[in-house]
């Protein structure tokens, strides 16, 4: 039979981001957007799926837990809700001019993604 057909290539940010992390590297997502969370989440699925269908290992990323965290899973990537902290890779918790804005606005929903190289 011939061999299965090569997974599609991972979009550039999620390329690059593979390439210059080291292995086992940490990629932290920070977002005010829940529905952007769930679609990278979906995108991340669907890349671990092509590669194992594949038979390779391939530019994967996966999401590492945080204990205590809250946090829903979307495909088999958690996002977690609130500010990632030291654990999460911030480790210096710096208030952007983004962050005054958004507190004025009495909006407080956070989320994120800690995804590890594959």
């Amino acid at each position: 039979p011939p061999p299965p057909p090569a997974p599609p290539p991972p979009p550039p940010l999620f390329d690059a981001a593979h390439r210059a992390l080291r292995p086992s590297g940490r990629l932290t997502i920070f977002s005010d957007n829940h529905r952007y969370c769930c679609s990278l989440a979906r995108l991340l699925g669907e890349m671990r799926r092509g590669a194992a269908a594949a038979g390779a290992a391939g530019r994967c990323f996966a999401s590492v837990p945080l204990e205590g965290r809250s946090c829903e899973r979307v495909d088999g990537i958690r996002i977690f809700h609130g500010s990632p902290g030291a654990e999460g890779g911030f480790l210096v918790d710096e208030q952007s001019y983004f962050d005054r804005f958004w507190e004025h606005g009495q909006h407080a929903d956070r989320f994120f993604l800690l995804l590890e190289k594959a």
